[in-house]
């Protein structure tokens, strides 16, 4: 497998305006490359629909070689500008362009989720871009093409191992500039042996893990949804197309930012303490999008489910579980909430409340989100964890879940 590092950068004045001209390279192209597409695609259309011509001798749709050629062309004449940064930027904007129509004609196919490509705008932000060629990092900075050195973030300083790398991305986020490379191939870990660990994915704590940890939610966008408020107040207030209008939009993607990276912080810290000190992962198979549905009733439900970015959980986790040695497992996560941990029983009135549990059948009492835990983890490593008796042979055992050995043989009067 193939990681990525990604670190912030530090660019001095010259080197943040190339990075505008490059990022704004980048968009021009993308932008170009997608109305000569769609003009030769509606040719095309006209060509086999109107004019009857066969698939195979209408025109053709120009690729990202075709129109990089093209845009050569223009550079000579109508663009000079381009000359004032690197080839690779707009280059590879085409290559993306041409991904991102194969992503969509794969959606028409199978209804997955990329749509039609759209055109970039700087409203919507600088954008970034792509570097190819010879690209070095040390200890503390970047070499990049047309770019040259650039300093890394102290706090990210020795985060890229120190190696010759084939491409960077550079990209922007709230006027911090970021840059991330591709590492080359890894093998996977082998399994490390440490103990299984059930896991209960929640919105008021962000995971509950059967051994009765807590790994606590940072309830980021309510941490920050008064100063995003008074952010989103304060730019509503300014003159379009004003200079303090400009400064306003920089604070509210300011708050954004933090947020997110407030958000993002949590969840790698959890899933690294997971992969790094367990050697089975149980999770249970959450399908975020049917929890998520549209309308004013489930509006606050579905912030704090988006909040919480389950699905990005277990992106990191599974990544992370083969770096670390370790196996990740889901399972189905019906009735997990509503099972009692020790008996196996079922019924909806075993939670009475949403943090209790209480089995009506054995009477057995727990935290809620511990007893989901628990039964994750007996439905994940059950067939593997248990002999033919029914006895725990798990390491460490759990002792809310233990269950004692049943001889087979019928009795002998």
């Amino acid at each position: 497998m193939k990681t990525s590092f990604k670190v912030e950068i530090q660019p001095t004045a010259a080197q943040r305006r190339s990075l505008l001209q490059h990022a704004g390279n980048a968009r021009w192209a993308f932008n170009w490359g997608l109305s000569r597409k769609k003009e030769a695609w509606e040719i095309r259309r006209t060509a086999i629909v109107a004019d009857g011509v066969d698939v195979k001798d209408a025109p053709k749709v120009p690729t990202a070689i075709d129109l990089h050629r093209e845009l050569n062309v223009l550079k000579k004449t109508t663009i000079p500008w381009m000359y004032n940064a690197s080839k690779c930027a707009p280059q590879e904007a085409l290559r993306n362009l041409d991904t991102a129509f194969q992503n969509f004609f794969r959606r028409c196919k199978t209804g997955e989720k990329p749509g039609y490509p759209r055109f970039k705008s700087r409203n919507r932000g600088i954008g970034g871009f792509r570097l190819t060629g010879t690209i070095r990092a040390n200890h503390h900075s970047l070499r990049l093409p047309t770019l040259g050195r650039v300093r890394i973030k102290p706090g990210d300083h020795g985060y890229i191992p120190t190696l010759k790398y084939g491409q960077a991305t550079v990209s922007e986020k709230a006027d911090r500039w970021y840059v991330s490379v591709l590492g080359v191939e890894t093998e996977e870990a082998t399994p490390n042996g440490l103990p299984s660990i059930g896991v209960d994915l929640g919105v008021a704590r962000l995971a509950t893990l059967s051994n009765g940890k807590v790994i606590e939610n940072p309830k980021a966008l309510a941490a920050g949804a008064k100063r995003l408020r008074r952010a989103q107040q304060s730019l509503s207030r300014k003159k379009k197309g004003s200079f303090n209008r400009g400064r306003a939009r920089a604070k509210v993607a300011r708050v954004h930012a933090q947020i997110g990276n407030l958000r993002e912080d949590a969840l790698h810290k959890a899933t690294t303490f997971l992969a790094k000190n367990h050697g089975v992962i149980v999770i249970e198979d959450l399908q975020v999008k049917n929890m998520v549905k549209k309308g004013n009733r489930k509006r606050g439900l579905n912030r704090v489910l988006h909040d919480a970015s389950f699905g990005e959980f277990r992106r990191q986790l599974e990544y992370k579980a083969k770096l670390y040695g370790a196996r990740v497992v889901a399972v189905p996560a019906a009735y997990t909430s509503q099972r009692c941990s020790c008996c196996g029983h079922v019924e909806a009135a075993n939670r009475p409340s949403q943090a209790a549990f209480c089995c009506l059948s054995c009477g057995h009492a727990a935290n809620a989100d511990h007893n989901a835990a628990i039964n994750i983890l007996l439905a994940g490593s059950c067939p593997e964890s248990q002999n033919a008796c029914g006895a725990d042979v798990r390491r460490g055992g759990l002792t809310a879940a233990t269950q004692p050995a049943v001889k087979q043989e019928s009795a002998v009067a």
